[in-house]
């Protein structure tokens, strides 16, 4: 028996997948940010409920959706994720060191900041190096084999 050859998700299916977790994601965390405003360990448990549910189901639309692509997009896909996330969390990580190292290069606001606003902030930095070069890797695999 030969196997049929996968057929590509449609324009639609990836807009609906999108449009759907966006709006899973507002309700989710609109209901966590809503809900964390209770105090002390109550109100951590309620707001992380629903940011765990939210995580859930983005893994389980994950799985789906990298089951239905192809094995050139699911290469491409690793290797931007391995060449371009790692490029960027070091290039990332070599601007923060180099920024907090430094006195006075950093705006006197974020003198202000708790450190758990830092950690956060340099965590998301981090996340943000890692997308922009996983997104430049990505876009430049497709390039070189088209």
């Amino acid at each position: 028996m030969t196997r049929q050859p996968k057929r590509p998700f449609g324009l639609g299916t990836y807009l609906l997948m999108v449009g759907g977790l966006a709006v899973v994601g507002a309700i989710l965390g609109g209901g966590a940010a809503l809900l964390g405003e209770q105090p002390g360990l109550f109100g951590l448990v309620l707001s992380f409920i629903p940011i765990f549910i939210t995580m859930v189901i983005v893994g389980f639309v994950s799985i789906w959706w990298w089951r239905g692509i192809d094995e050139a997009a699911r290469e491409a896909h690793k290797w931007a994720w391995w060449w371009g996330g790692s490029g960027g969390m070091a290039f990332g990580a070599i601007l923060l060191i180099t920024l907090t190292a430094r006195d006075g290069v950093l705006p006197v606001a974020t003198r202000e900041l708790s450190a758990a606003d830092l950690v956060v902030g340099g965590m998301m930095t981090i996340l943000l190096f890692q997308l922009v070069g996983y997104a430049i890797a990505w876009a430049a695999w497709w390039l070189k084999r088209r």
